[in-house]
């Protein structure tokens, strides 16, 4: 449980133009919580009567399916909004979601914001928006996972988190947290020795390095480039 109220937001602004600072001008309070790497935020079977923020850090959302295999649905870095999207209480959460990266949390109320959303019709819309962007996001890795073979899937998740997540250099475009060949191979539903195969495959070309666990493609374009290919 989220514990403490805090008065005052440090706002992060995501690409949608959804900030925190629009749930302080609605008159709502947030409950705010930091999670180290690794540690789980809520699990199927909690209570889904809260909606999340995430202020800074990132973290994975991801559900287990078959003999115990999981798959990464999403992945959020500085932004958006996360829980069970659905604004009515009394249900429960379904997915599992953890920190990748050390992060902050906050959490809002549904009942709160049933209340600002039949009130304030701005608020609701910049919500709506948001939500839906969440949605669009999930709708994306899903399609991209669809008729494609592993090295086209583990193309565009490459491109996806560059584009995402990427931190510029001088040699080319880094992850900025580690990504093990098992977790690559959760977000693209698929086996590890097939992702590692395939990472093999692309550092062979030139088109990725691995530096300490750390992806860095050097030419994006090049990546995109051999992603097309694969498509073809």
């Amino acid at each position: 449980m989220f514990g403490r109220d805090t008065g005052g937001f440090a706002a992060t602004s995501p690409p949608e133009g959804f900030s925190l600072r629009d749930f302080e001008r609605a008159g709502l309070r947030v409950a705010e919580r930091t999670f180290r790497a690794g540690e789980t935020i809520f699990s199927p079977g909690d209570p889904s009567d809260q909606l999340y923020f995430l202020l800074s850090g990132t973290v994975r959302i991801y559900k287990i399916y078959g003999d115990y295999k999981e798959a990464t649905i999403a992945l959020l870095k500085n932004e958006g909004i996360f829980g069970k999207l659905s604004l009515v209480e009394g249900r429960w959460q379904d997915v599992f979601t953890e920190a990748v990266t050390d992060a902050r949390v906050a959490a809002v109320q549904k009942a709160a914001l049933e209340w600002a959303i039949r009130r304030q019709p701005d608020f609701a819309l910049k919500l709506f928006a948001a939500l839906a962007e969440r949605l669009r996001q999930s709708d994306e890795l899903v399609e991209s996972l669809l008729h494609r073979e592993v090295s086209s899937r583990l193309a565009t998740l490459l491109l996806n988190l560059s584009e995402r997540f990427g931190r510029r250099t001088g040699e080319g475009t880094v992850l900025d947290f580690r990504l093990t060949h098992q977790e690559l191979a959760n977000m693209v539903a698929s086996t590890r020795e097939a992702v590692s195969k395939a990472m093999s495959e692309f550092q062979k070309e030139g088109v990725i390095e691995v530096r300490d666990r750390r992806i860095l493609i050097p030419d994006p374009a090049a990546l995109s480039e051999k992603s097309a290919r694969l498509r073809a």
